[in-house]
């Protein structure tokens, strides 16, 4: 059952069954206001409780890249033990890729194109609060 469940002109994002949700909505572009706004809406559903994150990519169109720089800091993943991106082509996986080599998230991140494969590997990252 959703729990938390917010809803910004970027993503939907809400908890469920020990995991953070957040999708984005079509043609989005993530500006550093952009992504601001996505972690503050984030932080809000964590509520200071440890968990990973499920990121559905697959409607974004393109991340500046002070969004990218801002969603791989400490800040930005505060309250995160992983975070599994679903992509759905292969230029969403080069950019992805990059962004892992350049901005280094500070939490596991994998990405995924099969959405049940991404989920079972949070598994593992799931913590008792």
């Amino acid at each position: 059952m959703k729990e938390k469940y917010v809803e910004n002109k970027y993503a939907e994002m809400w908890f469920e069954d020990g995991l953070v949700y957040t999708i984005f909505k079509r043609d989005t572009v993530i500006t550093a206001q952009a992504a601001e706004t996505i972690i503050e809406d984030r932080l809000k559903i964590s509520n200071e409780k440890v968990s990973p994150i499920f990121i559905d990519l697959r409607n974004m169109v393109s991340t500046e890249n002070a969004a990218r720089s801002y969603m791989a800091s400490k800040k930005a993943q505060q309250y995160l033990s992983a975070g599994a991106l679903l992509i759905n082509n292969e230029i969403h996986r080069l950019l992805m890729n990059l962004w892992l080599k350049i901005d280094k998230p500070s939490i596991p991140t994998k990405g995924f194109t099969d959405k049940a494969k991404a989920l079972q590997w949070l598994e593992q990252f799931k913590y008792q609060n």
